[in-house]
């Protein structure tokens, strides 16, 4: 499985602690070769725990599925504020910052595009 380096730092406060609980969650329905969904849970879990870091190496298949979470839940919090509360607001916002970042260190130039 080809690795790259994760390339940012990422910071969980409440909100993003919130949302990554939801995305080990959705997990499960997660289909993709040698245990994706595991993979990417443990990825999630060490994210969490703050065990990674820009230079931590990351499967590519992990990570894209990553990024379109990310974009997915900035979507619905930040550019479509399917809710009210700024905190909600400010933490999609966040989430669509660290896509941004992730789109610019891996080259992605759509949303949903694989690394």
């Amino acid at each position: 499985m080809s690795k790259v380096k994760f390339g940012i730092r990422f910071t969980v406060n409440d909100y993003a602690d919130s949302e990554l609980s939801n995305f080990i969650e959705c997990a499960d329905n997660l289909e993709g070769p040698d245990n994706l969904n595991g993979r990417y849970i443990e990825f999630i879990k060490a994210l969490m725990a703050s065990d990674v870091k820009p230079s931590t190496l990351v499967d590519i298949d992990v990570l894209s599925v990553f990024i379109d979470d990310l974009y997915n839940r900035a979507l619905i919090d930040f550019i479509e504020q399917h809710d009210d509360d700024p905190a909600i607001i400010s933490g999609g916002r966040m989430f669509m910052g660290r896509y941004a970042k992730l789109k610019e260190v891996h080259g992605i130039d759509s949303p949903l595009e694989s690394v």
